[in-house]
């Protein structure tokens, strides 16, 4: 086990959160892609119970994966209704391939939103690739867009990682959601628009300013 992984399970979260993920999910997950096998709600029901709790609903352990998804150690597709039965579904343990290397830039400490923020490059790439993303390209106004809403809420603290994951999880929402256009082309399930890859550079987090509330005089 990683140290990324290690400091989210020292998160605020309960012990069958930790027992779920430990004994249950990181066994079953592929070394590469970070994919569970299907989920078997019996057997977790039966690793879970104890004599405080006994966990035969597919809602209750839908509670503790949701507690896992909080802390970063889970993802899920966003089609993933977790008020029903994820029996036979599979999720993605997104810590579990993180170098210790790397540990520090993504994971060693929470920021808030900030004007200049950028997704780090390869591990959107990753992610994108691991939730199904096809459409990864990106606008300066998408960024800009999830910077102004979450400097809205100054209140989340989150760690390099989790920004990136949570504009991931956008950009997959966006693509399900996006109508049909005539520059545009099928793949799959989701569409993805045949226009060039947008390049990030300096240049263009200046760009990203145009955001900032003006200051008074």
């Amino acid at each position: 086990m990683n140290q990324a992984e290690i400091t989210a399970l020292q998160q605020p979260i309960s012990h069958y959160a930790r027992v779920l993920y430990c004994l249950y999910l990181r066994p079953i997950a592929n070394e590469i892609t970070g994919a569970t096998g299907p989920i078997k709600n019996k057997v977790i029901g039966q690793l879970l119970s104890d004599s405080h709790m006994t966990f035969t609903q597919g809602r209750q352990i839908n509670n503790i994966i949701s507690e896992l998804i909080d802390v970063g150690l889970v993802t899920i597709n966003p089609k993933t209704d977790l008020s029903r039965s994820i029996q036979d579904q599979r999720l993605v343990l997104p810590l579990l391939n993180i170098k210790d290397d790397d540990y520090e830039a993504l994971h060693g400490k929470t920021i808030s939103m900030h004007l200049k923020w950028l997704p780090d490059e390869s591990l959107y790439n990753e992610l994108a690739a691991m939730v199904g993303l096809l459409a990864k390209d990106y606008t300066l106004e998408d960024i800009g867009e999830f910077i102004a809403y979450w400097m809205g809420r100054p209140q989340t603290r989150l760690t390099p990682f989790q920004w990136t994951q949570k504009f991931v999880l956008q950009r997959k929402i966006a693509a399900q959601r996006h109508g049909t256009k005539a520059t545009s082309t099928i793949v799959g399930s989701q569409q993805v628009e045949t226009k060039p890859n947008v390049i990030v550079d300096d240049k263009a987090r200046l760009l990203v300013e145009k955001y900032q509330p003006k200051k008074s005089q």
